[in-house]
């Protein structure tokens, strides 16, 4: 399995394709989601994911928003999960922000049913879950990463 963090503008029209496709499958069709994917944000964020035999198996993306930083779009391939990849994807997430972003406060918004996956790497929850992209979601915080979190 191989790992990779890439600006956009980094990434080859492959790799673009796969990832593309992987969140379509899961988003929009596992999760019957119409929230808008692609987006805007795409071009702005370091795209983490990561290959087996060529195949996007995990994936996630972060960026700076309003003076902080945040992530999303957090995807295993259904026949990869079980093995440990959310997880890793997570540690690769915040090992690229604290290379890239040191001193950004993070604050994403995550699904609830993952709300206490996300507490095991540092985050709190911050106010009452809501719905986005017709999913529970909570928002929460992590403290800016500089040498607190090492991989």
């Amino acid at each position: 399995m191989q790992w990779f963090d890439k600006q956009f503008t980094e990434l080859t029209v492959n790799e673009l394709f796969a990832i593309l496709k992987l969140r379509a499958q899961v988003f929009n069709g596992e999760q019957q989601s119409s929230y808008p994917d692609p987006d805007d944000r795409d071009p702005l964020a370091h795209h983490v994911f990561a290959t087996t035999n060529g195949e996007v198996v995990a994936y996630a993306r972060y960026f700076v928003q309003n003076d902080v930083v945040t992530f999303g779009r957090v995807v295993v391939a259904p026949h990869a999960r079980g093995i440990g990849l959310g997880g890793k994807i997570i540690e690769h997430l915040l090992s690229g922000i604290k290379v890239n972003f040191p001193n950004f406060k993070i604050i994403i918004h995550a699904q609830a049913y993952v709300e206490d996956f996300y507490k095991k790497y540092g985050f709190a929850s911050v106010g009452d879950h809501f719905i986005e992209a017709e999913r529970e979601h909570v928002t929460m915080v992590h403290e800016p990463l500089n040498d607190i979190y090492d991989k």
